[in-house]
């Protein structure tokens, strides 16, 4: 159980630390270009929307699967206990694992 929580421990400290460094990244990035002069027709505008909207919908689909887990990190809701047959079912699969 414990063993566990600290493999969530150092996941989410290594998804932390690559956000933060891609977003600083992408700032210095943003910050250091100059004018480029460029023309943007509709197909670029209708392009660059697509791939915004993409994001967010990608964004969004992340969140929906990970929403228990970062509930569960940030302390909002407890882990759920399990039943005692469902545990001995658990230990029992993951005993198949290792193998």
């Amino acid at each position: 159980m414990f063993a566990r929580a600290a493999m969530n421990d150092r996941f989410a400290m290594k998804l932390m630390s690559a956000a933060l460094t891609f977003a600083v990244s992408m700032l210095l990035l943003g910050s250091s270009t100059g004018a480029a002069h460029a023309y943007l027709d509709a197909g670029t505008g209708s392009m660059i929307l697509q791939v915004l909207l993409g994001g967010v919908a990608g964004l969004v689909l992340v969140g929906k699967l990970y929403w228990h887990r970062l509930l569960l990190m940030l302390g909002v809701r407890k882990e759920p206990k399990l039943a005692e047959a469902d545990q001995k079912a658990l230990t029992r699969s993951e005993a198949r694992a290792d193998r």
